[in-house]
């Protein structure tokens, strides 16, 4: 999400059992708190699944939205799956949670896409929705690199999530939070799981998650190795993957 950019096309959006929801309504949306968790999900694994759900009970969010990337810059073909082909394992991934919904609108947008293109589509669709986007401890520390960062971060609050190698403390970098040194050394201690900083109207939360030493690229190197898979992901996603035989 961070490191594409396309032409603006109108999202699609998706409940968990992939069906395309009608039409969005803005009034729906008011006071809605969405999670925005976006990503190659190449595969998806329980991982992911586990953050966001983490995440959503944390906050008290109504909806967790995945959206799968389009095909990304820098990143090799030769283990990525079509975009519709990871947009139906994560399809199957979160089947079962109502608070889980999948949307297409980068894949049918297109090219690369920026976070603050989404955020912004996301906002003319959700009017009045409140906006939370997840992301790991060590994307967050490069923010600085992204597109009109500074703007994006009047759009949307952030949900930082620890990384297994990264500290919090690393935070005391960006100088624009004024993050408090003590809740960043707690944090990393475990002596406690949130710290909430205020910036704008805006907020960053900054959460420990339970680690799970999974990832995607070692489930497509236990594939490619003939090792199993069984309870990294969904089992829905690894027939998924066996039955399309990819990443063999």
């Amino acid at each position: 999400m961070r490191n594409e950019k396309g032409t603006e096309r109108k999202p699609s959006w998706r409940s968990a059992n992939g069906n395309p929801k009608s039409e969005i309504k803005t009034g729906d949306h008011l006071n809605q708190r969405l999670g925005i968790l976006g990503g190659t999900f190449n595969p998806i694994h329980l991982g992911h699944l586990a953050a966001a759900e983490e995440v959503r009970d944390r906050l008290k969010l109504e909806k967790v939205l995945f959206i799968p990337s389009f095909l990304p810059p820098h990143k090799s073909e030769e283990d990525m799956p079509s975009a519709v082909q990871r947009q139906e394992m994560v399809r199957l991934a979160i089947k079962g949670n109502p608070h889980f919904t999948v949307s297409d609108m980068e894949i049918r947008r297109g090219g690369r896409s920026y976070t603050i293109d989404t955020i912004e589509a996301l906002r003319q669709a959700h009017i009045g929705a409140e906006l939370y986007f997840i992301t790991g401890l060590d994307s967050f520390l490069e923010i600085r690199t992204w597109k009109e960062w500074q703007r994006l971060m009047t759009l949307c609050s952030f949900v930082v999530l620890s990384r297994e190698g990264c500290r919090f403390r690393d935070i005391a970098k960006l100088a624009f939070l004024n993050a408090p040194e003590h809740d960043l050394a707690a944090l990393d201690g475990g002596e406690k799981d949130q710290a909430v900083i205020r910036t704008g109207n805006m907020r960053v939360y900054l959460q420990r998650v339970p680690f799970y030493d999974i990832s995607s690229t070692d489930i497509r190197a236990r594939i490619r190795a003939g090792r199993s898979i069984k309870y990294h992901l969904p089992e829905a996603v690894e027939h998924y993957i066996i039955e399309n035989k990819l990443y063999a």
